[in-house]
């Protein structure tokens, strides 16, 4: 048995432990959390009836809100603001908002337009009703406040992702670089010195500069983002809030030092006047700041909103690192390695090819472990129970099985590089470590796209049609229409065992709970006709999962009842 193959065995098992350990680690410890923060009590409540008006409205949420870009708007049944402006989030409890009312008001139907952003610096928004006296019908303009309830900030979140995007992938490329120069993956005798192989110092620039000028440009797109506004009501006065106000401009500035830190140590390292030993320390240095830049992203993602928030981090954290090494240092051999060796004869070309790869298998054995342990602890605690039902009905469950399924292609071209380094065959690096970036790439992608996806908003999936069949064999069928929030039709259809149309209802009543916030229950009631067809256009003030209990009332005083559970998305 060869040197090697003996160091890779062993590595494999040093490193199974490793990860069964994490693993039973990730199946113990995590506690179930929710990302974005939502509404667990609403005083007073969505649809609630309430004999006087009251002093003040306070919204309660499941984690602390951040102290900017946060509002409540109370509109009356006239369309009047019937807040009295002023908004604010206790101090001593910062997961609770509220706002006082104004003195005198009439009896009717008010609607409650809010919007916060969450501990993990998401923007966040919604929208409800309550009665004081008898109702007085939806209020003027109550449509445009419910179009909005949700998450929203179109374009700016994609942008975003794009901007989290191109630095991952440049923090990746600069950490699989040094790691690829100073941890020796590179065979020594192709360099005198790690830091003389040809091409590595403008793959570092290039890739500082890409990850640069995406980290500034975050903090901008990163207030569009929070505070909902527009481009064109962008001011240094919002992004100056944004800096001193939400958790985000304060990582942000760390990125700007780290950045400015990193020029120098990057010049250091590749400065041929200093001694060899200065240099090699000025890129540890290097290694260190991509390092805590790829700490700051692990800030301000979901695990930031977890009940666990420094375990969390820290798995999102080494989640991180793994996939930046693993992917970079591909990209470092990738681009490194040709120059060193088009001018070698064909066979030594091939072994010095194959060293590498041997090289990076031990490492990549430690990343892959990491990645999975961290990855499943992850999906753990931001998905939201039952996990199965949102890792299929959720925009963020689809992208992560995404990328699940790409990390598994990974692996099988890992599996098969490894194949070929122990028996050393071929005389470069094959086609499939190219398809094999392309993977990472993707991957680091999706990771961007999670980061401002929402775990618990199901995927749009169109208007709701569901039949619920009774003990006698009555029929009952429901139809929601978009099925989003904002403006709905509700259609009831109901039909005896025999198929014949029942035209004979005195009263049609929907109950919408629902069933992720304490938000009380709103009721529509649909108005008797004999056509057969129940149907109103009314609201839903939130994404999510709402339980509709649908009551009938036939002229014989027979009642039949169903229940529907749908999930509402965004528009």
């Amino acid at each position: 048995m060869s040197l090697v193959s003996f160091t890779l065995k062993r590595s494999k098992r040093h490193w199974a432990i490793v990860v069964a350990l994490m693993l039973i680690c990730c199946l113990v410890v995590p506690q179930w959390a929710s990302a974005h923060a939502y509404i667990v009590k609403a005083s007073p409540a969505e649809n609630e009836l309430l004999v006087t008006a009251p002093e003040l409205l306070s919204l309660e949420f499941n984690e602390s809100l951040q102290t900017a870009f946060f509002d409540i708007k109370i509109t009356g049944p006239d369309g009047t603001r019937a807040d009295d402006g002023n908004v604010r989030i206790d101090a001593t409890r910062p997961h609770i908002m509220e706002t006082g009312l104004q003195s005198g008001l009439g009896n009717g139907t008010y609607a409650v337009n809010w919007k916060a952003v969450s501990a993990d610096g998401h923007p966040i928004q919604g929208a409800y009703v309550f009665h004081i006296g008898e109702p007085s019908g939806a209020p003027a303009g109550l449509a445009d406040l419910t179009s909005g309830a949700g998450e929203g900030n179109g374009p700016i979140k994609w942008i975003l992702s794009l901007t989290d995007w191109v630095q991952y992938l440049g923090l990746s490329v600069i950490l699989g670089t040094l790691a690829f120069l100073l941890f020796r993956i590179m065979p020594t005798s192709m360099a005198r010195e790690p830091l003389d192989v040809p091409g590595s110092h403008k793959l570092l620039w290039i890739s500082y500069g890409a990850a640069s000028v995406a980290a500034m440009l975050s903090l901008p797109l990163s207030t569009l983002y929070e505070s909902g506004v527009s481009l064109s009501e962008l001011s240094w006065a919002l992004i100056g809030s944004a800096l001193k106000l939400t958790s985000f401009g304060l990582i942000w500035i760390v990125q700007m030092l780290i950045i400015m830190l990193l020029a120098v140590t990057i010049l250091s390292g590749y400065d041929r006047d200093r001694s060899m030993r200065t240099r090699i320390w000025s890129s540890y240095g290097s290694l260190l700041l991509v390092l805590g830049w790829l700490f700051t992203h692990a800030m301000t993602g979901h695990p930031a909103a977890a009940e666990q928030r420094t375990l969390a981090i820290t798995m999102d954290y080494v989640h991180l690192i793994g996939a930046a090494f693993w992917i970079g240092a591909l990209t470092a051999m990738a681009i490194c390695l040709p120059p060193l060796t088009d001018q070698l004869p064909r066979k030594l070309r091939g072994d010095i090819y194959w060293t590498a790869i041997r090289r990076f298998t031990a490492w990549g054995i430690g990343a892959v472990a990491l990645l999975v342990a961290t990855g499943i602890y992850s999906s753990l605690i931001i998905l939201p129970a039952p996990i199965l039902t949102s890792l299929f009905t959720t925009g963020y469950g689809l992208v992560l099985i995404a990328k699940v399924v790409l990390l598994i292609v990974m692996l099988a071209f890992a599996w098969r590089h490894a194949r070929l380094a122990r028996s050393g065959s071929g005389d470069r690096l094959a086609g499939s470590l190219k398809a094999e970036l392309a993977a990472g790439a993707i991957v680091l992608a999706l990771a961007a796209v999670l980061t401002h996806l929402s775990p618990g908003q199901p995927t749009p999936v169109g208007p709701f049609n569901e039949v619920q069949t009774t003990d006698d064999g009555t029929t009952i069928s429901l139809q929601v229409s978009p099925n989003v929030t904002g403006e709905n039709v509700f259609e009831v259809g109901v039909k005896r065992a025999d198929g014949s149309i029942v035209n004979d209802l005195e009263q049609v009543t929907l109950s919408l709970t629902h069933l992720d916030m304490d938000m009380g229950i709103y009721e529509i009631t649909i108005p008797k006709n004999d056509t057969g067809v129940y149907k109103a256009e009314d609201y839903i003030s939130m994404p999510g999962r709402w339980n509709i209990k649908v009551h009938l009332l036939t002229r014989s005083l027979d009642a039949l009842d169903a229940e529907f559970e749908i999930d509402a998305a965004s528009p």
